[in-house]
């Protein structure tokens, strides 16, 4: 019960930080340094993601792609750069990725 308990305590304050920044920091107020950086987060997010989803973890320290895995990568590589949207290359990457998934 106490394990329990813990873990309730650390998902509560964890959710109380997160949404202490979006709701009680005003953007406008921040240095443009920090503001430009803020562009940036998105991407590094996602591509923490998905090296992470990657790696497997029977201790050869390498990355292992499906061909599914592989088509979703470069859609979205292709995707982003040509649209500009983060947004555009995870839904374009997603389809590619369910496609190739069933049809493979």
């Amino acid at each position: 019960m106490t394990a329990v308990l813990a873990l309730a305590g650390a998902v509560v304050g964890s959710y109380l930080l997160r949404i202490t920044f979006v709701t009680l920091i005003d953007v406008e107020r921040l240095p443009a340094v920090i503001r430009a950086a803020l562009a940036y987060v998105g991407p590094a997010v996602i591509a923490a993601i998905v090296v992470t989803s990657l790696a497997h973890g029977d201790g050869h320290g390498g990355l292992r792609l499906s061909m599914a895995q592989l088509c979703g990568l470069v859609t979205a590589a292709v995707a982003a750069r040509l649209t500009g949207s983060l947004l555009w290359g995870l839904s374009a990457a997603m389809a590619v990725f369910i496609l190739v998934g069933t049809l493979g």
